[in-house]
């Protein structure tokens, strides 16, 4: 049986950070794979407590050990100066390149615990970003890339309207501060967002409970808030409102990893057409799309999450 545990690691800058290890129940076949967040939801999305709802056990069953990073601000790593502050006190919080540097302290870590040259690596939506950027500087320490409902560098009206200043949709909205509240029914709403049509034809029973509630379970907080509610940094905003008026925050051009790029087809905020773009700015020989019928945006834990499960797993184990 695969086991879980949390490990302190240290950042760049001392900070401490929470990253999530999940041991094969056997020997390891293949090389250790780092998993990193989006947005909103920190880790807790890779590995839910409903049967099949893993991620990190899907692969750990494989024969790897699996990790996944919750970066400044998120999930084990919500104990931050920032985030213990009023959110009005600061700026928006855990931006773009203080997660790349978070994640090349994971993979510093993992290196050494696991005696390896090199990791697999998977970034989702914000995270696909950072795991592209930190990838693109570090040939060397990735051997293999995922990057699940991607984002590069497309105009979409969508999410400006959501984010951006009403008068000037090339900035982040001013109400934005350090960091914000997300509750259940702000889960439900996030998720619905990116659904066409009814939400039940591609969410279970019980997963955004689930959902919640792990979340939730990461921020001691939460329950002095009524109703219960988890802290979230605003930072990734910052970066997005740029990606989504058009503008790429790295080059993936020197990435020189094997890549998999992924998505549900009824994703609104990965686009097709941006997922192209940025296939196309990859400078990997070996690169490839894939597209999965009935999913939006949070696919990996949606009814058709196994297909996309089982791509992922396929890809990484290649020859």
């Amino acid at each position: 049986m695969t086991t879980k545990r949390l490990l302190r690691i240290e950042a760049a800058d001392g900070e401490l950070l929470g990253l999530w290890e999940m041991a094969p129940a056997g020997e390891a076949v293949y090389p250790p794979v780092l998993l990193m967040h989006g947005a909103s939801f920190g880790s807790a999305l890779f590995d839910l407590p409903v049967a099949g709802y893993s991620l990190m056990r899907e692969l750990a069953s494989g024969g790897r050990f699996v990790y996944a990073i919750d970066v400044r601000g998120y999930g084990a790593s919500v104990a931050h100066g920032v985030m213990n502050a009023p959110p009005d006190a600061h700026l928006p919080f855990s931006r773009a390149l203080h997660a790349v540097e978070d994640i090349g302290a994971a993979v510093s870590a993992i290196l050494q615990r696991r005696a390896v040259q090199s990791i697999d690596l998977i970034g989702f939506s914000w995270g696909s970003i950072t795991a592209g950027w930190y990838a693109s500087g570090h040939i060397a320490e990735v051997r293999r890339l995922v990057l699940y409902a991607p984002l590069f560098a497309e105009k979409n009206a969508m999410w400006l309207r959501r984010i951006g200043d009403p008068a000037d949709t090339r900035r982040l909205a001013g109400h934005f501060g350090a960091y914000r509240l997300i509750t259940r029914d702000d889960v439900v709403a996030r998720w619905d967002g990116d659904v066409a049509g009814d939400p039940r034809d591609v969410r279970e029973d019980g997963v955004v409970d689930s959902l919640f509630e792990t979340l939730a379970a990461n921020d001691p907080r939460s329950g002095l808030c009524h109703p219960p509610a988890f802290r979230c940094p605003n930072g990734a905003f910052a970066d997005l409102i740029k990606v989504f008026n058009g503008h790429p925050l790295y080059d993936p051009q020197t990435i020189r990893a094997r890549v998999l790029l992924a998505r549900g087809e009824c994703d609104t905020t990965s686009t097709r057409t941006d997922m192209l773009g940025l296939e196309a700015a990859i400078g990997s020989n070996e690169k490839s799309c894939l597209e999965i019928a009935g999913g939006s945006h949070f696919l990996c834990i949606e009814k058709n999450h196994m297909h996309l499960y089982r791509a992922i797993a396929i890809f990484l184990a290649g020859s």
